[in-house]
């Protein structure tokens, strides 16, 4: 299924992620892989999400709940579905292009692509 065309702009406060929560939440192969697929900067559904996980949409949900405790994601209302949320990486997650390839910036560790 094909994401629309125009979403909303997500707007929220940059916050310091403690280094203990971002190794916890990288050690969890199915949350690294979320991570992943939000990368690119789209918003996904959670459905969308479960496919990249690997897991079944109830785990997928679980796994996204801890990644926004943990201030690595970020949610906002789905504007054609009022009961569903998209979901992208939070600001304080930097993804850049280096020479050695597309890399995430969690402030205390980088994580190649």
């Amino acid at each position: 299924m094909s994401e629309p065309a125009s979403l909303p702009t997500v707007t929220v406060n940059v916050q310091t992620v403690s280094a203990d929560t971002v190794f916890a939440a990288l050690g969890d192969g199915a949350r690294r892989r979320i991570l992943v697929a939000l990368a690119d900067g789209h918003l996904r559904r959670a459905t969308a999400l479960a496919s990249a996980s690997g897991k079944r949409f109830d785990n997928t949900l679980k796994h996204l709940e801890a990644l926004l405790k943990a201030g690595l994601i970020v949610a906002t209302p789905d504007p054609t579905d009022k009961r569903r949320r998209l979901y992208t990486l939070a600001p304080s997650v930097k993804v850049a292009e280096t020479p050695e390839g597309r890399t995430m910036d969690f402030g205390y560790c980088t994580v190649r692509l």
